[in-house]
């Protein structure tokens, strides 16, 4: 496969900040890719090093094979979204689309196509500032699909957004990628989103890659069984002295599995269950975003 960014050993620092400390990935043709981390933990500075918006210290950056820190022409078939939208509020999505279209050599058929691709039908019309949080994610990614490119780089795309808009943004950044062969790098702090639509995730802490790898590989490696119960602190004692890693949240019990845990904790939560503790529901998610930086050594 083609690698559309190539970042290796790079640093940046911001006076004593150490932003990025030794960072290398690469993003190949056709992936989406899960940029993970907390905020602060480089991830935007990687972007804007990545993109050649601001200079890096020491390593290489090659993006479509170029330095874009030095090569404007690196950029070509580059598209950004950011966290937060800044388009001119008093124009129509319609009317700013076709100004952008012009810019890039197009017209209102290249308009109608993005327009249908965002899912903007039935909203052309209205201002940029009368549009939902959503809404104007959306239109966004209309104006970045006017470049034609192959490859978007989303910085926090639903942030900010409701549950439902988050939903409807995620679906399409898979359509994109499925139905257009488009390139994603999506960076984000919540790992139920980034892992509905990511093929690989890579994730950061205090300017490290700390981990990278496959959703399953990385999130559902060390599943956790959340478990609602009527006397949490009555089970989590148990599961603790029996080795399990426990904590308590509300009236769930979230426990870590690990490999070969299954069979024991089936059989402490049957003995919990004969000595009083009711289990109103059992589900195995993955890991949480903290497990993950807390198991650091994972590559």
């Amino acid at each position: 496969m083609k690698a559309l960014l190539r970042v290796s050993n790079v640093t940046k620092k911001f006076g004593l900040v150490r932003a990025l400390d030794g960072v290398s990935l690469d993003v190949f043709e056709g992936e989406v890719v899960g940029l993970l981390g907390p905020n602060g933990a480089g991830k935007t500075t990687l972007i804007k090093v990545s993109l050649g918006l601001i200079r890096r210290d020491s390593g290489s950056v090659l993006l479509n094979g170029l330095d874009p820190y030095v090569d404007p022409e690196a950029r070509v078939g580059v598209s950004v979204i950011f966290e937060r939208p800044f388009l001119p509020d008093s124009l129509s999505v319609k009317d700013l689309l076709f100004h952008v279209a012009r810019m890039y050599g197009g017209g209102f058929d290249d308009v109608r196509k993005v327009i249908k691709l965002a899912g903007l039908e039935g909203h052309e019309w209205k201002t940029f500032s009368a549009l939902s949080a959503g809404l104007k994610q959306r239109a966004a990614i209309a104006h970045a699909l006017l470049a034609n490119p192959r490859f978007i780089v989303a910085d926090e795309p639903t942030s900010n957004l409701d549950p439902v808009e988050r939903l409807r943004v995620l679906e399409l950044i898979a359509r994109l990628n499925r139905d257009e062969g488009i390139t994603f790098l999506v960076s984000s702090h919540v790992i139920p989103e980034v892992t509905r639509v990511s093929s690989r995730l890579i994730v950061m802490s205090r300017g490290r890659v700390i981990a990278s790898g496959s959703p399953s590989d990385l999130i559902y490696k060390n599943p956790v069984a959340r478990i609602r119960c009527s006397d949490p602190e009555k089970l989590a004692y148990m599961l603790k002295t029996s080795g399990f890693n426990v904590r308590i949240e509300g009236y769930n019990v979230l426990v870590e599995v690990g490999k070969g845990g299954y069979e024991v904790l089936l059989e402490l939560l049957t003995t919990a269950s004969r000595d009083g503790v009711f289990l109103m529901n059992i589900d195995f998610i993955g890991a949480t975003l903290e497990e993950l930086l807390s198991a650091g050594d994972v590559t």
